[in-house]
C-alpha cells in the first residue's frame, strides 16, 4: 500500500505461539493471525500522533505534563468522539499496543496502560528524553521557497515545542517530500550545534529534537530532484 510521497506500512499480525506483534505472516514455525492491514495501520499511526501531539481537547482526552494518555479512553475516544469514528469500529487496544511497539520511527511509548508519543508535540508538555553526545551528522527535510529565511534566521520550532533532526538521509527526504513539491536537505553540524550551547537529545530511532539550529550550524544544503 502506496501514500503519499511513497511512504507505506506492512500489515501486522500476531504470533499464535508467542503472542508477539510482528509483521509477517509466519512465526515461531506457524502462520499467524492478522490484525491490522497496511492501510488501517497507516491511518491509525498518523491518527495517535496527531491526538496525542497536537488534538487531545478535540476529543476530551486527558493528557498528563509528560504527555501520557490512557490507551483506554483513546480507544472509546476514537470510537465514540472522531468525527470519522465509522473508520474505527474495529478498533481495541490491542490495536494501538501494536501500532506503537512497531512504529518504525519509535514515535510512541508505551507504559502500562498509558501510551504518549515521544516527540513532535505542539501542546505543552516535559518529556525527559536522554541527551546525546555522539551524533556528529543530522539532517532537516524542508521546501526552497522556506530556504532563504532559514538561511538567514536558522532552524525555528515553528509550531512545535523542539527543531527536529534525523541522522537518516532517507528520513529527510521523506519528510521534505510530504512538504511539497520542492524539497531540500540541510546538513548539520551537530558537533557545532552544541558547541554553540544547543543540547541534542535523542527522541526516536532516527529522531533527535533541539531547540534551535542557528544558520552557522548549517554545513550544506542539498538539493533532490
Amino acid at each position: 500500500m502506496k501514500t503519499k510521497g511513497g511512504n507505506s506500512l506492512p500489515s501486522i499480525y500476531k504470533c499464535k505461539v508467542c503472542g508477539a506483534y510482528v509483521e509477517h505472516p509466519i512465526h515461531c514455525g506457524r502462520s499467524c493471525i492478522l490484525l491490522l492491514n497496511g492501510e488501517r495501520r497507516l491511518r491509525l499511526s498518523k491518527l495517535l500522533s496527531a491526538i496525542l501531539r497536537h488534538i487531545p481537547h478535540e476529543l476530551s482526552i486527558s493528557i498528563d505534563e509528560e504527555g501520557w494518555a490512557d490507551i483506554q479512553e483513546l480507544v472509546y475516544a476514537i470510537k465514540h468522539k472522531w468525527k470519522n469514528r465509522h473508520l474505527y469500529s474495529w478498533l481495541s487496544e490491542e490495536h494501538i499496543l501494536a501500532v506503537a511497539i512497531l512504529d518504525p520511527k519509535g514515535r510512541f511509548e508505551v507504559r502500562g496502560h498509558s501510551i504518549r508519543a515521544r516527540y513532535g508535540h505542539s501542546i505543552k508538555v516535559k518529556i525527559d528524553l536522554p541527551e546525546d553526545d555522539e551524533v556528529k551528522i543530522l539532517y532537516h527535510g524542508t521546501q526552497l521557497d522556506k530556504l532563504s529565511s532559514i538561511l538567514k534566521e536558522g532552524i525555528k520550532p515553528m509550531r512545535r515545542i523542539k527543531v527536529h533532526l534525523t541522522k537518516s538521509i532517507e528520513e529527510a527526504i521523506e519528510n521534505a517530500m510530504r512538504k511539497g513539491k520542492h524539497p531540500v536537505i540541510l546538513v548539520i553540524d551537530a558537533n557545532l550545534l552544541r558547541n554553540m550551547g544547543h543540547k541534542v537529545f535523542k527522541a526516536g530511532k532516527n529522531v533527535y529534537v533541539t531547540d534551535y539550529v542557528p544558520p552557522q550550524c548549517i554545513k550544506e544544503v542539498r538539493y533532490i530532484n
